[in-house]
C-alpha cells in the first residue's frame, strides 16, 4: 500500500534505523525541519510523511505535524521529534497507523532516542507532559534494527515500556517479532511475554498476519488475526479478518470484518459514544476527520475532492444495508461532517438507517440531531451550538453533562476558553437568541457559567468556580437543595415544606407536625445533586436523626428507618 501511494502522493518516507537517514527510500524526497500534513507510522515504527506546508499556513489553525530533524553528530539528518500541533500548540491526537483507517498512538509528540547502538526507542507524551499511550497500552517502544542480512536495516524485534520504564505493558504482552515478505513487506508480527512466550496481542492476535493484493504486491489487501499456529481464528469480538478497499487516491473507502469462516462478521460490535464534553468531542472529531471511526461489519467512507477527511462515514450489515449502531448513539447509521478551510469539521449531522437526522442518544436521553463548532486560533473548540431538524435546540442537562438530572434547559450553545495546555478554563451558557442562560447548583441557585481552575496536584480535577449572570463567583451552600417542598409519591403520602431551620410534615390525616433541624455530613455534588446528608429534626413530643439519600436535586429516600420513604420535590 505505501508503494503505491508514493506513486500517487510522492510520499516521504523517514525509516527509523541506524544506519538509515530520513529522506530514504524510493521515490522519497528529503525529509527537513518544519510542519507536514500528513504523517502515519507503520508498524515496525517507520514514519510515513508526506505535504510540507509554510511554517504560516500550519500556525493558522487545523492539525499539523512538526518535524524536528537532529543536529549533533549522533542525530543528524535523522527525525528527533514528531509533534501534532494545532494553531501553535501541541495537541493529544490518535496518529493515524499506515495499516487502513486504524490508529497506533495516542500522543501530542514521539521522541526518537538513538542513544543505543542498534535499537531507537519511540517515547510517547501528551500535552501535560504525562505519558501518552500506544495500543498495548504502552508508554514507548524500542526497536531492535537489523545490521546484516535481508532485512538490514529494519526493525526486527519491539519491546514495550509502561509509564515507569518497565519492559511490560497493559495485558502480558512485552515484546514482538516482525517479519517481511521478499518485497520487504511486513509480512507478520508475534507477540510474546517477557519470556518469548507467543500471547495474545493486538486485536486479540497472536500473530498478526499481512496480506497484500495479488496483483499490486505493495498494496495491503487485510490484516488477519492468527493463532499461535498461525491458523486464522476469530478474536473475541467474532472476527479474524480486516479487509480495506481503496479509491484511485489510495484513501480507504471500505472497511470489512470477516470471520474465520470468511463470512462477514454479521455479530460486529455496532458502538458509537459520541460526548458534548469540548476536549472528547473535538478528539472525536479528529477521529472522524482521519477515518478512525467504524462501527458493524463494514464501514464506508465518501470523501469529497477539497478535503482530506470523509464527508460521510456509514456503517453497513452482512446484506449491505445500514446497521445503525446499538451501543452510544443508538440507531445512528450514518455521520455526515463538514469541513473549514482548515480541515476542521464545523458540522456533524446524525443519520438514520432510513437516511433521515437522527437525535443523538446520550445517557439514555435524547439531543441534537446536528452540532456546529466554533474553534479559536489553536483549533480548541470555542463554541457548541445544537440542533434538531434545522433549529436550535434547547438541550436537556443530562445530555450535556452526560448524566446527573434530566432536566430542560434554555441552552442552545455553549462558549469555551482554554489554557495553554488545552485546558478548558471557562465554560458559558448561552440560549437561542445568543442571550446567557444558566443552570441550576444545587437544583436552586442559577450559574451562567464555570471557571475551572487547575494545578499540579490535582490529578487534572480542576477547582470549579461557578458565576453568576454578571460573571461573578457564586457561593452556594449545598444544605439549601433541602429547602422547598417534597411529598411521597404515593396515595396517602406525607408532604414536607422545609424552610431554613424549620420543617413541617403535614399528613393527609391532618396529624402535622413542625420540627425544628440540622443537617449534617452534607456530601453532594453541585451539578448534578446527588449525595447524601444526615436529618437531625426536633419536634415537641418527638425527634429522630434520618439519612436522606439524593439520587438527584429533586428526589430523596430516607434510609435506616423501619419504612423507606422516597420524597419528589414539588415544582413551583
Amino acid at each position: 500500500m505505501i508503494s503505491k501511494r508514493i506513486k500517487i502522493f510522492g510520499l516521504i518516507l523517514a525509516g527509523l534505523c541506524s544506519l538509515m537517514l530520513a529522506g530514504c527510500g524510493t521515490g522519497s524526497d528529503k525529509v527537513s525541519t518544519g510542519y507536514y500534513k500528513n504523517v502515519a507510522i507503520k508498524p515496525n515504527g517507520e514514519f510515513v510523511i508526506k505535504d510540507r506546508v509554510d511554517d504560516s499556513k500550519a500556525k493558522k489553525g487545523g492539525i499539523f505535524y512538526y518535524v524536528e530533524m537532529g543536529k549533533d553528530d549522533a542525530t543528524k539528518d535523522k527525525i528527533v521529534s514528531v509533534t501534532a500541533k494545532a494553531g501553535n500548540a501541541p495537541i493529544d491526537i490518535h496518529w493515524k497507523s499506515t495499516v487502513g483507517n486504524m490508529t497506533a498512538v495516542t500522543a501530542a509528540r514521539i521522541q526518537l532516542d538513538y542513544s543505543q547502538d542498534g535499537y531507537i526507542k519511540e517515547k510517547y507524551e501528551r500535552v501535560t507532559g504525562k505519558a501518552g499511550v500506544g495500543n498495548h497500552g504502552e508508554a514507548s517502544v524500542r526497536y531492535q534494527i537489523a545490521k546484516d542480512g535481508e532485512n538490514k536495516g529494519k526493525a526486527e524485534k519491539k519491546y514495550y515500556y509502561n509509564s515507569e520504564g518497565d519492559n511490560n505493558s497493559i495485558g502480558s504482552v512485552a515484546q514482538a517479532k516482525i517479519a517481511y515478505d521478499k518485497k520487504g513487506n511486513i509480512d507478520t508480527i508475534t507477540y510474546m511475554n517477557k519470556d518469548g512466550k507467543v500471547v495474545n496481542g493486538y486485536l486479540g492476535a497472536s500473530i498478526l498476519g499481512f496480506v497484500y493484493d495479488k496483483e499490486k504486491t505493495d498494496v495491503l489487501d487485510s490484516i488477519e488475526i492468527r493463532d499461535n499456529n498461525g491458523v486464522v481464528k476469530n478474536n473475541k469480538n467474532k472476527y479474524a479478518r480486516i479487509a480495506f478497499s481503496y479509491d484511485k487516491k489510495g484513501r480507504v473507502i471500505s472497511r470489512k470484518l470477516y470471520n474465520e469462516a470468511g463470512d462477514l462478521d454479521g455479530s460486529a460490535q455496532k458502538s458509537l459514544f459520541v460526548f458534548l464534553g469540548p476536549t472528547s468531542l473535538n478528539e472525536k472529531l479528529q477521529q472522524m476527520k482521519d477515518g478512525l471511526i467504524e462501527a458493524g461489519a463494514e464501514t464506508k467512507y465518501t470523501y469529497d475532492d477539497k478535503h482530506a477527511g470523509p464527508v460521510k462515514i456509514q456503517f453497513l450489515g452482512i446484506d449491505g444495508q445500514a446497521a445503525p449502531v446499538k451501543d452510544g448513539a443508538k440507531g445512528v447509521a450514518e455521520l455526515d461532517m463538514t469541513y473549514d478551510d482548515a480541515d476542521r469539521i464545523i458540522d456533524l449531522k446524525f443519520i438514520g438507517a432510513d437516511g433521515q437526522s437522527l437525535p443523538l442518544v446520550i445517557s439514555n436521553t435524547k439531543g441534537p440531531d446536528e452540532l456546529k463548532m466554533d474553534y479559536d486560533e489553536n483549533s480548541n473548540i470555542s463554541q457548541i451550538s445544537y440542533f434538531k431538524n434545522g433549529e436550535a435546540l434547547n438541550i436537556d442537562e443530562k445530555v450535556l453533562s452526560n448524566g446527573g438530572m434530566s432536566t430542560k434547559t434554555d441552552i442552545a450553545a455553549v462558549k469555551y476558553k482554554y489554557d495553554s495546555q488545552r485546558n478548558r478554563t471557562e465554560a458559558k451558557y448561552f440560549d437561542k437568541s445568543g442571550n446567557p442562560t444558566y443552570l441550576k447548583l444545587y437544583g436552586t441557585t442559577k450559574y451562567y457559567g464555570r471557571q475551572f481552575e487547575y494545578s499540579e496536584n490535582n490529578n487534572n480535577q480542576p477547582k470549579v468556580t461557578y458565576l453568576d449572570a454578571d460573571g461573578q463567583a457564586i457561593k452556594a451552600d449545598p444544605k439549601d437543595m433541602f429547602l422547598g417542598t417534597w411529598k411521597e409519591p404515593v396515595k396517602g403520602g406525607y408532604t414536607w415544606v422545609v424552610k431554613k431551620g424549620t420543617m413541617e410534615i403535614i399528613r393527609p390525616n391532618g396529624m402535622n407536625s413542625s420540627y425544628s433541624y440540622e443537617l449534617s455530613n452534607v456530601k453532594i455534588d453541585p451539578e448534578t445533586g446527588k449525595g447524601s446528608m444526615i436529618l437531625d429534626m426536633k419536634g415537641k413530643n418527638d425527634s429522630g436523626v434520618e439519612t436522606l439519600k439524593f439520587s438527584d436535586a429533586d428526589h430523596f429516600e430516607m434510609v435506616d428507618t423501619f419504612n423507606q420513604s422516597k420524597l419528589v420535590r414539588q415544582k413551583d
